[in-house]
């Protein structure tokens, strides 16, 4: 029944073609019934690819690149997990200003959350409670990856701070600065509690993110640096900071941490993953709180949105 519910809400909620939908189901039957699952899985995957390219991918010239309604990414269609990560982005960052209008209704985001096939966008409205970048508003984009939530940023008239460490990913989100416009100020960084440098891990097993930052195994790491976000404010003169996404693979409490007089300071509006540690949703309420106990926090599946309601501030 989940299955057949999860088929459904793709096409109807998620815009889904008829042959998208038709992979999806076949390939949970055959998970299901343990019939070559790999082979349905990967089959799965070239159609959400293809389908990514042909309506999405736009070539002028010996230029090419993804757009979706107007804000730009690079065209990774020679990287299969890159691409793979782009039709996840689709979902979850892309969905609403493509197919509905931009509005992140209590009602709609929570009626969409409830199918466990997306990660869930990165805004929530439920009135006076509004966590939504607006015009001009001064955005942190921690774990900026391409760039596909620093895109959006541009594209509602704000300017975004996007952090993302790693060199090659970090040079695609340069590329999409180009694409989009200046307002994108990449930082090759990550977000934590301390200035310090660390290992992370390359991976390339799916989205073509980065996985949390750990102890050594199998695979490839890369050396990167990370700084706090109290500490870029101070150094780059911010008189304000004004919304903030994570989704930095466990990170998200670490990044808090370092962040404390940004979220006592200047209260942005938070929308954090609380997907990647079991009580992420508990300690990263837990840290927003203590830095700021004037924040309403409002929990979905996989996000957290907090906000300082104006009726509630003295």
């Amino acid at each position: 029944m989940k299955l057949i519910e999860n088929t459904r809400a793709g096409m109807r909620y998620l815009h889904w073609s008829f042959p998208r939908t038709c992979a999806y189901f076949i390939k949970g039957v055959a998970r299901e019934l343990g019939i070559a699952p790999g082979f349905f899985d990967r089959r799965y995957r070239k159609v959400v690819s293809s389908e990514l390219k042909r309506r999405w991918l736009r070539r002028v010239g010996g230029e090419s690149w993804f757009e979706f309604n107007g804000m730009k990414l690079p065209d990774v269609s020679g990287s299969p997990e890159k691409l793979c990560g782009l039709a996840y982005v689709l979902n979850d960052v892309f969905l609403f200003p493509c197919y509905y209008g931009d509005l992140y209704d209590k009602a709609l985001v929570e009626k969409i959350d409830r199918y466990n096939m997306m990660e869930g966008p990165y805004g929530y409205v439920d009135e006076p409670f509004d966590v939504r970048v607006q015009k001009g508003d001064i955005v942190i984009d921690a774990g900026a990856w391409i760039g596909d939530f620093s895109a959006y940023v541009v594209a509602r008239g704000a300017t975004v701070h996007a952090f993302e460490p790693v060199e090659e990913t970090f040079r695609l989100l340069c590329k999409t600065r180009e694409l989009n416009g200046n307002t994108i100020l990449p930082v090759r960084a990550g977000l934590g509690s301390k200035e310090q440098e660390v290992d992370i891990a390359i991976n390339a097993s799916n989205s073509g993110a980065n996985t949390m930052i750990g102890e050594h195994g199998a695979g490839r790491y890369e050396r990167v640096r990370i700084t706090t976000l109290d500490k870029y404010v101070e150094e780059q003169g911010l008189e304000r900071v004004d919304f903030i996404k994570a989704d930095i693979e466990g990170a998200e409490r670490e990044m808090l941490k370092g962040a404390v007089n940004v979220l006592r300071r200047f209260a942005p509006k938070l929308s954090i993953c609380t997907y990647h540690l079991p009580d992420d949703p508990v300690v990263l309420e837990q840290i927003i709180r203590e830095a700021n106990p004037d924040y309403t926090v409002k929990h979905l599946r996989n996000k957290l949105f907090a906000a300082v309601v104006k009726h509630d501030l003295p």
